[in-house]
């Protein structure tokens, strides 16, 4: 038996409407029949929470997405309109470029949608294990560097005497060289030449390591 919001029988009476009330009425019935099925009958007394609206939609949205900031997404199931909401994004930045549509969950908080979930996907890349200090190249310059030598002797002291022969009338001119071992260069070559250092830092070690990204 039909009830009244109080729980008291209702009464079987003939119910009388104005044409304006009936047009209000047929048109609330037009934007539900249009609009999300998933929501919860009107009532009027206590509303349950087992009977609540929906708090969880699969929804798409397309572009980057910033950390604190609205998007606009659509819900992915309901093909009636409106099917769209302002969700906010609390937790990540989404930076992707792509042009189509990427899958997300949202929830109700209140009246507010809030973005709580987005395709994870892994990646494999290699990451910096340690560290060394070193000397590195600043700048260089360009000249000419000796390819090759040779070991040879050089003259490093004349030494000049002279004899008078007082018999003959005749002066004798001696010398005496004083010599050494020194190398030669037999060949040049165009080179680059170091012009300036600075203290760098070095990868010593890697390693390979898998971590989460969004997008595939």
């Amino acid at each position: 038996m039909a009830q009244k919001p109080d729980g008291k029988a209702a009464g079987t009476e003939r119910v009388t409407f104005t044409r304006p009330a009936a047009e209000r009425i047929a048109k609330v019935v037009r934007e539900v029949e249009g609009g999300d099925r998933d929501c919860g009958p009107m009532t009027f007394g206590a509303r349950s929470s087992a009977i609540s609206s929906k708090l969880f939609r699969v929804c798409t949205f397309t572009g980057a997405w910033s950390k604190n900031t609205d998007k606009t997404v659509t819900f992915k199931y309901q093909t009636g309109t409106p099917n769209t909401v302002s969700a906010t994004n609390l937790f990540f930045p989404i930076t992707s470029t792509a042009t189509s549509s990427t899958d997300c969950a949202i929830a109700k908080d209140g009246t507010a949608w809030y973005l709580i979930d987005v395709p994870l996907f892994t990646a494999t890349a290699v990451f910096v294990g340690s560290t060394a200090m070193g000397i590195a190249v600043q700048s260089t310059a360009a000249g000419i560097a000796v390819s090759s030598t040779a070991t040879g002797t050089s003259v490093t002291d004349i030494t000049l005497s002279a004899t008078l022969n007082t018999s003959n009338c005749t002066i004798s001119i001696g010398k005496t060289l004083t010599t050494a071992s020194s190398t030669f260069i037999t060949g040049t070559a165009t080179s680059v030449f170091v012009t300036g250092t600075a203290t760098t830092v070095f990868v010593s070690t890697t390693y390979t390591a898998t971590f989460v990204t969004f997008g595939s």
